[in-house]
């Protein structure tokens, strides 16, 4: 187990194996603690694997080790590592570039198909990432919001399709997301509000079971423009 971190259950197992009798208060103790043991011994691992390719002496590497694995404090933040506090803080900070990348992208395909933001279209407003209206946003009869994903589909994006958004725009890169149930659960939210899922030619290619409304990403940028225009999509 050194090289990997169990699941939630299999802490729990075993947590509960060590003392069936525990109370839930000590059994939740238990289960962080066996979180953070696993943890630390993770990042050890994961150290020991990098220095033993360098051929350090074995003073050299414990030192080195050592200053690696010590915690550290930031901002009044306690981290176990320097590389915890790293990766938590490129995690933090990718997630919401990686949004707004994605939403810059299929902005781009309203602009190059002739729309104008403010005038045909706007981006987060109201919980939704990009709204099209029909004609324009200042006279608008009809209005066709969409919420755009990044690679990952995940519940969010099933969410927000059912809550704030009426077609779903992505770039998603796991074929194995969309298994029959997702698909379906997508397919019928589409048909209610008369929009699309749209996916990379890539993935929409493989799929083994596609809906009536899936269509690629490609296609996004004349649809729209045919909204605003026709207040419809093809």
């Amino acid at each position: 187990m050194a090289g990997s971190i169990p699941s939630a259950k299999s802490l729990f197992q075993e947590a509960l194996q060590k003392d069936p009798e525990a109370d839930v208060n000590t059994l939740h103790s238990r289960t962080f603690e066996l979180m953070v043991s696993y943890r630390s011994r993770y990042y050890e691992s994961r150290v020991d694997s990098i220095l033993s390719e360098l051929g350090l002496t074995s003073d050299v590497r414990e030192m080195i080790k050592k200053k690696l694995l010590e915690p550290i404090v930031v901002e009044d933040k306690e981290y176990s590592n320097f590389m915890e506090e790293v990766s938590r803080r490129v995690s933090q900070a990718f997630q919401p570039i990686s949004g707004n990348l994605a939403e810059l992208c299929a902005e781009r395909e309203l602009l190059r198909l002739g729309l104008k933001r403010d005038i045909h279209y706007t981006r987060r407003k109201e919980r939704t990432d990009i709204i099209v209206y029909y004609p324009t946003v200042q006279e608008s009869q009809r209005r066709h919001r969409v919420e755009v994903k990044n690679v990952k589909l995940r519940e969010r994006a099933t969410r927000g399709l059912a809550f704030d958004g009426d077609s779903l725009f992505g770039f998603f890169n796991q074929l194995g997301e969309f298994t029959r149930s997702n698909v379906d659960v997508l397919d019928s939210l589409s048909e209610k509000t008369g929009g699309y899922c749209y996916l990379p030619p890539a993935i929409l290619e493989k799929l083994e079971y596609r809906g009536k409304r899936f269509r690629s990403n490609i296609d996004f940028g004349s649809d729209m423009a045919e909204f605003a225009k026709k207040g419809r999509l093809p």
